[in-house]
């Protein structure tokens, strides 16, 4: 799915997320939105012609260094790995509020998510289990926009 899509939805599933299970003020709210930004863009740091690999070229490249598009970056370790580091680790020595890790969480899953939603798919424990999960949507296509507009209504609505 193109990048504003991979938005919408991360934006969706966080609305979801934060108008049933969590309050706070506008700052944590603004951190928990651009956590679920960068967690939604993040996966494609793999493929050139991304969102988020035009604005971090060098970051790009060594992603391409480590894996093929919707290679290890489309699985569910990176994810884990990042949320696990940033709780155990980061959190000891810098304030990073649970919200933050949660709409990273939020975001990079709902990415997953929809590009499982894709007929390119994903294989999301790779290397473990090579099960790949292929949806009917193309990429571009007129069913990504039709579920874009959908994501549109909903939040509209929501």
């Amino acid at each position: 799915m193109r990048g504003h899509t991979h938005i919408l939805f991360a934006v969706a599933l966080g609305s979801l997320y934060f108008n049933h299970f969590s309050t706070g003020d506008w700052i944590s709210k603004a951190g928990f939105a651009l956590a679920l930004i960068f967690g939604a863009l993040l996966p494609d740091i793999d493929e050139k012609e991304s969102t988020m690999s035009k604005q971090h070229p060098f970051w790009n490249r060594i992603a391409n260094s480590l894996s093929a598009h919707r290679g290890l970056f489309h699985t569910i370790w990176i994810p884990i790995i990042i949320f696990l580091v940033a709780y155990f680790v980061v959190s000891k020595y810098f304030a990073i509020p649970a919200l933050m890790l949660m709409g990273f969480f939020i975001g990079y899953g709902s990415h997953l998510i929809a590009d499982s939603m894709t007929v390119q798919g994903t294989t999301p424990l790779h290397p473990v289990h090579r099960g790949r999960i292929n949806g009917f949507i193309k990429t571009g296509g007129i069913l990504e926009t039709i579920f874009m507009c959908a994501l549109v209504v909903f939040l509209m609505f929501y």
